[in-house]
């Protein structure tokens, strides 16, 4: 079968390769790959700033089919449509996993880094990772599954409150869905604040009915201050990780605002306006991955329409991986998937 590998712990090294199917092993399942999702994480993976364990298929975002169940497997049968959490080989016994919290394992290896992930025509995985995606699910928001279920995962911390007033930060693929599930929520307003390089996200966001906001042609904090009469917005959701949107969302917020941050930045340090933060007693989360209940949530939500992340992909063949990393390296698209099904 056809895969797209990372072959080397070097610059770049895909490859779309020819490799044995995998066998389903007790426990596990073979999937047959509807779609698989290009995230952040995988250019980092090819740029090798991420670690990852080569050779070794790429791909942890991926919608698929049963094709073969291993032994022990019951709950599953050869055609279920799924998604898979990306969190194989979690230890189960350090005091993360006793918690529940498998997603920040420091020993999981992950689909796409650690073990052969789902850019390939079959994936193997592990059958407690597994959800079924509701009939009336389509695929192409299905695909979107995992980066819905990283919004809904930090929601579960610092939740909607109905009729809240809510700022994102970054009109990346997290940052969309973060202001689609906020409405989804039910957040009274929902502001989602870009600046001019990212229009065609920002233009794609209005054409999904959100509000938007140009970051440099007004004070995004005075404005938000100016909207909620002079008391601040409820909830910010900064997920761009930029230094300066974060000063913006401290400052945006009302006194016992609440701050969650779901963008990853490229500096290993952020000033930060403390003396506002503290003055202001906000309540600060850092959010991380997705936690297993939060992926059913997103499902849920898609399966009653409240939220339709589909107008965010652009699907390209496998045999042109090239093109959809390309694209989304320079923006051109929000959110690229491979079709296996067309390699």
């Amino acid at each position: 079968m056809k895969a797209l590998r990372k072959l080397a712990k070097e610059h770049e090294h895909f490859e779309l390769a020819d490799v044995e199917e995998p066998e389903p092993a007790a426990g596990w399942v073979v999937l047959r790959v509807l779609y698989a999702g290009i995230c952040g994480t995988d250019l980092h993976i090819m740029h090798n700033a991420f670690p990852s364990w080569p050779p070794v298929t790429v791909g942890h975002e991926f919608l698929g089919r049963v094709a073969a169940v291993g032994d022990g497997v019951g709950e599953w049968a050869v055609g279920d449509r799924v998604v898979c959490e990306p969190h194989a080989l979690a230890c189960g016994v350090c005091h993360l996993c006793r918690r529940g919290h498998a997603e920040i394992c420091a020993r999981k290896r992950s689909p796409g880094w650690g073990i052969d992930g789902g850019m390939a025509e079959l994936v193997h995985v592990p059958a407690h990772l597994l959800h079924r995606v509701p009939d009336s699910v389509p695929d192409l928001a299905a695909a979107l599954c995992e980066p819905a279920a990283i919004v809904l995962s930090g929601l579960e911390r610092m939740p909607v409150h109905p009729g809240s007033v809510v700022l994102v930060f970054g009109p990346g693929p997290i940052g969309l869905l973060s202001a689609m599930a906020a409405r989804a929520c039910g957040a009274g307003r929902v502001v989602l604040v870009g600046r001019p390089s990212s229009r065609s996200r920002l233009d794609l966001a209005r054409r999904l009915g959100l509000e938007t906001w140009d970051s440099t042609t007004a004070d995004v904090a005075e404005r938000a201050h100016e909207i909620t009469g002079g008391r601040g917005a409820d909830l910010v959701i900064e997920s761009s990780g930029s230094p300066d949107a974060l000063a913006a969302a401290i400052g945006a917020l009302r006194r016992r605002g609440r701050l969650l941050v779901l963008g990853v930045s490229d500096s290993p340090q952020i000033r930060v306006p403390w003396a506002t933060a503290m003055n202001r007693a906000l309540d600060v989360t850092f959010s991380l991955s997705s936690s297993w209940s939060s992926w059913d949530a997103a499902l849920a939500l898609m399966a009653r329409g409240a939220l339709d992340p589909a107008p965010l992909a652009t699907v390209f063949p496998l045999g042109d991986w090239q093109d959809a990393f390309t694209a989304l390296a320079e923006r051109h698209v929000v959110k690229a998937l491979l079709d296996p099904r067309r390699p």
